[in-house]
């Protein structure tokens, strides 16, 4: 097992992994959802409170322009996945809602992550992925107390 090059960066790597896991997932989601989707898309489920959510909070959660995630929604809500509600505490605005068809797609894309957590397993080891996650946990709740608007998603 060769070890890491000391020289790259954690958040290269961090950003290498997370683009190599989404690039798997996103597979399985356009051939089965829609062949448009991108993970640019998958900022709105990872941030979609069940019960509905702003477009405000939606894309400051996610690190985004109102208008960028306004696009995101706008195509998800072309494909059935999510539609937008008056909001029962503010009929001025709007709350975005995942629909029976957006609930089917967590449940694909939960599958598939599951199968892409698999691969890792068989590659790494159970064990070793086992502390991957436990030490990304700690990590994320270390960088979160020092950043206290930092989503705990």
């Amino acid at each position: 097992m060769s070890t890491a090059d000391p020289n790259v960066s954690l958040l290269k790597l961090l950003s290498q992994a997370t683009t190599a896991f989404e690039r798997e997932l996103n597979v399985e989601l356009r051939a089965r959802l829609d062949d448009q989707l991108r993970p640019a898309h998958y900022a709105v489920f990872r941030h979609l409170d069940p019960a509905g959510t702003r477009i405000t909070a939606l894309a400051e959660a996610a690190g985004m322009t109102q208008q960028s995630m306004g696009e995101l929604v706008t195509h998800l809500e072309r494909c059935g996945l999510v539609e937008r509600q008056v909001d029962p505490m503010d009929r001025r605005a709007r709350l975005v809602i995942m629909t029976d068809a957006g609930r089917t797609a967590l449940e694909v894309a939960a599958d598939r992550i599951k199968s892409i957590e698999r691969t890792l397993a068989d590659a790494l080891g159970a064990p070793a992925l086992a502390d991957l996650r436990r030490y990304l946990s700690k990590a994320h709740r270390a960088l979160a107390a020092e950043t206290p608007d930092c989503p705990s998603r």
